[in-house]
């Protein structure tokens, strides 16, 4: 089937999608922006953002990305298909960087934006003893990719009639059928500092800055009963009990209520190569999504931005770009930002328009 075209009158990737809703099907247009950090004003920010050219413009997701083996890894970018989220996801795509550059044996790295942060404690390697009840002294490190794989958790599937899983981070360090099995391996090397981690038995909160996956705590609770009711009565619509709050992939800690609305002030600290602390101001950008269907009037809105992902990989200039160097930093940090609306599924996609155009 295929969809209504966008009129979209942005830089941005706009797309429409047909998503399934408690009470049927809804048209969702999804638009997502993406901006790089350069040098400059506002005053209190070390740059201003700019519109990324096209060739570095991020699409919209159709399915979360991880970080390496699907079935082991915890997710680097999140799908964009949803009909809605309540509040803001704040996204952090990182590599934690000791202050100046010189190894450390641990050193805190966050982010604020807005009223929500995040501290983050990263040690260096170390590893469980004593069957979980301590860990040796970590060693040195300059950097660590800001992983959920890192984290306190874990699933232990050695024995077939004891699965044991810590359901907020499946994927993580510390969780065992047998804590003695523990001895010699890794040891979480991501850690709250509120909360430090001194023993497995403990099972303290796994802490991050990244994506909850769709199946972890808090988010599988959210998604509603799927049972044999639900599959003759309801499928493929969604359970009755389903709870758009599934929909939040942030760290509970970064879902801003009520949503970013652009302008908002921001930090990222030991985030970038070298340390230390990068401020910024969230673009500022107000969207009309107008959606006109055959025999409706029409509906227009002004949503809030539902995700800001803020990625820290520099982003590298191209030989060509200017005559510099290949590898020369273009930016050390993109920002996404995307924004949805929806109305009621039209009886023929035929008869719907939609436009997307920003508001001055």
């Amino acid at each position: 089937m295929s969809l209504p075209k966008v009129d979209n009158d942005t830089d941005f990737v706009a797309e429409p999608h047909l998503l399934a809703d408690r009470d049927g099907e809804r048209l969702c247009a999804i638009v997502k922006a993406t901006f790089e950090l350069v040098p400059g004003p506002p005053r209190g920010a070390d740059g201003s953002f700019v519109i990324a050219p096209k060739a570095r413009r991020r699409p919209i997701r159709a399915a979360d990305i991880p970080w390496g083996d699907p079935e082991r890894s915890s997710i680097r970018y999140p799908s964009d298909l949803f009909v809605r989220k309540p509040a803001t996801d704040v996204v952090v795509v990182a590599a934690a960087h000791a202050p100046g550059g010189a190894p450390v044996p641990s050193f805190d790295a966050g982010v604020r934006l807005a009223k929500v942060q995040k501290v983050i404690r990263v040690t260096g390697t170390r590893l469980w003893v004593h069957e979980g009840d301590a860990m040796t002294e970590p060693r040195p490190i300059r950097h660590l990719l800001v992983r959920y794989d890192d984290a306190f958790g874990g699933t232990d599937i050695s024995d077939p009639d004891r699965f044991v899983e810590d359901a907020r981070n499946p994927v993580g360090r510390g969780i065992a059928a047998n804590l003695g099995s523990l001895d010699q391996t890794p040891a979480p090397q991501i850690e709250d500092p509120e909360s430090p981690i001194s023993t497995a038995r403990s099972k303290p909160k796994p802490a991050g800055l990244g994506v909850i996956g769709r199946h972890w705590e808090p988010r599988r609770k959210r998604w509603g009963t799927y049972d044999k009711k639900w599959q003759e009565d309801r499928a493929p619509l969604p359970p009755l009990d389903f709870d758009d709050r599934a929909n939040q992939c942030a760290t509970p800690d970064l879902i801003a209520s009520p949503p970013l609305v652009g302008g908002e002030e921001g930090a990222l600290t030991n985030l970038t190569p070298n340390g230390g602390t990068v401020g910024f101001v969230l673009p500022r950008v107000k969207l009309d999504i107008r959606f006109r269907v055959k025999g409706r009037n029409d509906e227009i809105f002004t949503p809030a931005i539902d995700t800001v992902i803020l990625d820290t990989f520099a982003v590298p200039r191209a030989p060509s770009e200017e005559g510099a160097p290949p590898g020369e930093i273009l930016s050390p940090l993109a920002v996404e930002l995307v924004w949805r609306a929806s109305v009621r599924g039209p009886r023929s996609m035929k008869d719907a328009e939609i436009r997307v155009q920003e508001k001055r």
